[in-house]
């Protein structure tokens, strides 16, 4: 495997694209709905992205509902209950390999099994774009544990949200394949297609492996993930 670079979240954007690459950056951002800017790199957007149809994950909610029973925790009923016992999850933050979006439903903590296969995900996703000579990018995580509390608010506002979801458990997080946050400008510049798909691919292997189960959800543009391990 090739020794990793560690990745520059802090660059001047500025400062680069005066260097001689402004016009291939205004080709690349016009495809693209750009989200976020910042010392963080730039999130871009892309609803309109086609995966390829092998990525549609449809493993049942109670194949998944199964898994997170076996290997997570009981559900806890509010957010102060959480703070109080959650001694079998652990609290994930944004790092090198992946992007906490703003959290409206659900908490950042997963088991030590789901926290691993996020990790996993994310470091064979940069592994991915290096190997192609793409620009580095993380991929960002929109979902991770709900509360029974949780749960209840997201299902008055959303009435497809399960009653007794897979999140409650601490083993199952939510990827966008349609946004990323781009961590620097060396290399060539990647479509959010391509990076959807390289993501759908990652996934699928993971899957194939009996290491978690997989949801494509398309009306919520991310991919629902169980891990099936401690």
């Amino acid at each position: 495997m090739q020794t990793r670079k560690k990745y520059n979240t802090k660059k001047n954007w500025r400062n680069v694209l005066s260097g001689g690459v402004f016009a291939s950056v205004v080709v690349f951002a016009a495809s693209c709905a750009s989200s976020k800017t910042g010392s963080e790199g730039e999130t871009f957007r892309d609803d309109n992205v086609t995966m390829q149809s092998a990525y549609h994950f449809k493993d049942l909610h109670g194949e998944q509902l199964y898994a997170a029973q076996k290997y997570g925790v009981t559900p806890i009923d509010t957010r102060e209950k959480l703070a109080e016992n959650h001694r079998r999850l652990k609290k994930i933050t944004s790092n090198e390999y992946y992007l906490i979006d703003p959290l409206t439903h659900s908490a950042p903590y997963l088991t030590n099994g789901a926290k691993s296969i996020l990790k996993e995900i994310a470091q064979r996703f940069q592994e991915e774009l290096e190997v192609a000579g793409y620009r580095q990018h993380r991929i960002i995580v929109t979902s991770m544990f709900r509360t029974r509390e949780d749960v209840k608010a997201l299902r008055e506002t959303n009435s497809t949200a399960s009653a007794n979801s897979a999140h409650m458990y601490g083993t199952t997080f939510d990827i966008s394949f349609t946004r990323f946050n781009r961590t620097s400008m060396d290399g060539k510049a990647v479509s959010n297609e391509v990076m959807c798909n390289i993501l759908g691919k990652i996934v699928y292997d993971l899957r194939q492996k009996g290491e978690c189960w997989a949801i494509f959800e398309r009306d919520q543009h991310c991919i629902h993930v169980t891990a099936r391990k401690i």
